[in-house]
């Protein structure tokens, strides 16, 4: 299994970060790439369309309000992976400032899992710098 993990910090508190970041179908507000994201299945699966107009659709798995947290799984991508699961949280890290993580395990699919790691980092490192430069900006 490969395991991908990213993390900022942010000077806001965890109850704004989450917010945003919070929502199972917010991926657009915070993630550039996202252009668009639909509930079905009572909002436990979201069909998300990318930009370039590629279709992913991924599987609510876990949602806890409380601990600012859920995970998901991958069900349909143009990317070469399986086993994919994927996590968003945030903590609070006191002072009014949080952290948010965004992190993965799958199985590459015919690729160098280096590559592909690097880029679901990438991928990931870009959303929660948005998703900060969005919360510190407000």
């Amino acid at each position: 299994m490969i395991e991908v993990s990213v993390s900022v910090n942010i000077a806001r508190p965890a109850e704004e970060v989450w917010s945003i970041l919070g929502g199972f179908d917010f991926l657009p507000r915070w993630v550039g790439a996202i252009a668009s994201s639909r509930l079905e299945d009572g909002g436990r699966l979201r069909r998300l369309e990318t930009v370039d107009g590629e279709i992913v659709v991924e599987r609510l798995l876990e949602f806890s309000e409380s601990e600012r947290q859920y995970s998901y799984a991958l069900l349909e991508s143009p990317f070469p992976v399986s086993e994919y699961v994927g996590q968003v949280a945030v903590h609070d890290e006191g002072d009014g400032k949080s952290r948010a993580v965004w992190s993965s395990r799958f199985r590459n699919q015919g690729v160098d899992a280096l590559e592909i790691a690097a880029d679901f980092e990438s991928f990931y490192h870009a959303g929660l710098e948005h998703l900060k430069a969005l919360v510190e900006g407000q």
